[in-house]
């Protein structure tokens, strides 16, 4: 059975397809699509044979000290779309990791992005984050966006995230879940399209928007919190609070962190994902916010602060991302927001 990035040659061919057909994004958007498809194949053959070497070679010895990487091991992703990790885990923060398949996808991600278009590169894994606003052109790379959920093996919803911004808005986001299942594509002004994979093979969903769903009082909802409940703010504990009544919504759930999650607006009911994120503690940095904002907004969504404006990634806050404004405006009502 091959390894890699399963379901990669019906991802590719749907895109190939897809460009010779009525389309709702543009030829540029289908080549990012399909660099993201292929990085993230080489990662994860990159991540595979490094796991088999060190399963060859045992553990390595406690006074092994590696030049090349602070981190020495890695995670891979099996047939069956469930992640395995070693040892090779370091701990960036309260909740935050970053393993040798989150370098391995920056890596291939970076290379693959530059040979369509130079300009810089900002990635969670870079250097410091420059001001976005500042720059005319740039690429932002979330290699791995929820790590932490990867490694529990939850692939489903869990992936490289890029987008391509000008003067630091999105005008072009791709996301891909590591189980190849989901590939999500948006164009400023042109939509937003979502590819769903399967044994029966590749599927366009409808390219409506969410107009359709029904009320909150039919839908469910999506907490997001921080690792470490201390870090929370007082508005997404307010609102967390007034909705775990079970009279206002069907249902809530909270997940570990993964900012992807919002791809599941508009189905199994679910209205909205709410983050939990602050000044003190942010938990929701631009490459976590940009390519899930545009592909929200493309699909007739909304992505607010929980001031009730659309979320601006220089003023850290909780963030509610829903299907409709209504309903993003009656959750802040419902809190006394």
């Amino acid at each position: 059975m091959r390894s890699g990035l399963r379901f990669r040659p019906e991802l590719l061919r749907a895109l190939e397809t897809a460009e010779h057909t009525d389309r709702l994004v543009s030829a540029t958007a289908m080549a990012v699509a399909s660099a993201v498809i292929e990085a993230t194949d080489r990662a994860l053959h990159e991540s595979e044979r490094a796991g088999d070497r060190e399963a060859a070679e045992g553990p390595a010895s406690a006074g092994d000290d590696s030049s090349t990487s602070s981190i020495s091991s890695t995670s891979s992703i099996s047939s069956t779309s469930s992640i395995s990790s070693t040892s090779s885990i370091k701990e960036k923060s309260v909740g935050d990791y970053v393993t040798a398949l989150d370098l391995s996808l920056d890596r291939h991600l970076s290379r693959a992005l530059m040979a369509i278009r130079e300009m810089p590169i900002i990635s969670e894994e870079g250097p410091a984050i420059p001001d976005l606003h500042a720059l005319p052109e740039a690429w932002l790379i979330d290699p791995l966006d929820g790590t932490t959920a990867s490694l529990c093996g939850e692939t489903a919803l869990c992936g490289p995230m890029v987008a391509c911004l000008e003067h630091g808005e999105p005008t072009i986001s791709v996301m891909l879940s590591l189980d190849g299942t989901t590939l999500g594509i948006a164009e400023r002004g042109h939509g937003a399209a979502i590819l769903r994979s399967g044994d029966d093979g590749p599927h366009w969903l409808p390219a409506g928007g969410f107009a359709s769903m029904g009320t909150l009082k039919e839908g469910c909802l999506l907490f997001n919190p921080q690792s470490d409940s201390g870090r929370s703010h007082p508005a997404f504990v307010q609102l967390h609070d007034a909705m775990r009544t079970g009279a206002h919504t069907m249902a809530i759930e909270s997940r570990m962190p993964h900012s992807m999650a919002s791809l599941a607006l508009g189905t199994k009911r679910r209205l909205a994902v709410i983050h939990d994120n602050s000044a003190a503690f942010p938990k929701q940095m631009a490459w976590d916010v940009l390519p899930v904002k545009l592909w929200v907004e493309e699909r007739g969504g909304v992505y607010w602060g929980i001031d009730g404006r659309p979320y601006d990634v220089r003023q850290p806050m909780p963030i509610i991302a829903a299907a409709r404004a209504d309903i993003a405006e009656r959750l802040l009502a419902l809190a006394g927001l």
